[in-house]
């Protein structure tokens, strides 16, 4: 249960760190963080193929909880830039009515 939970826990951290920090801060800390991972796990009696293992399994789902996070912070930009009155179909059509003319 203890590994669930501190995976559920880099999870939530990876997303929100991929709405805020830049892709080279979040390698750097996902490296850090799984390094130090990998160690606690060699030091709590594991052997070390399963310590490297663990570690990269750690690296792999940050990774790709960063990706997530990146996807739902531009989603949700994305989201909130439409023009309110109309859809991006009318603003094209808007555009080429201004060129006619």
């Amino acid at each position: 249960m203890t590994m669930l939970s501190g995976a559920i826990v880099v999870m939530l951290i990876s997303i929100t760190a991929g709405t805020a920090i830049r892709v080279w801060a979040f390698a750097i800390f996902a490296f850090f963080v799984a390094t130090g991972l990998g160690v606690v796990t060699f030091t709590g009696g594991s052997s070390l193929i399963a310590a490297t293992l663990s570690s990269m399994a750690i690296l792999a789902l940050m990774e790709v909880s960063y990706l997530v996070g990146v996807f739902l912070s531009g989603l949700w930009r994305r989201t909130r830039k439409f023009p309110k009155s109309g859809s991006t179909a009318d603003a094209a059509h808007a555009t080429d009515e201004h060129r006619g003319s």
